[in-house]
């Protein structure tokens, strides 16, 4: 089953915390965005292996783009 992980706002990615096919727990730091001067963790729902991450630092995101998909 794979989990979309979704911006809970407009932002930037300002770090990338894992990489593509590493495993992650539930609760773990898969990137942090920046919006208004405030940083916000986003963090894996589920735990599983990162099957794809769809930005990188720098990437400017809107609400609700998919930012990374878990396979568990």
């Amino acid at each position: 089953v794979s989990t979309e992980i979704l911006a809970p706002t407009a932002g930037l990615v300002v770090q990338v915390s894992v990489s593509e096919g590493a495993a992650v727990s539930a609760g773990e730091t898969l990137l942090v965005l920046q919006s208004m001067k405030t940083e916000i963790a986003i963090t894996a729902e589920v735990g599983g292996r990162v099957r794809k991450i769809h930005v990188r630092k720098g990437d400017e995101v809107n609400i609700g783009q998919t930012l990374a998909e878990i396979e568990s």
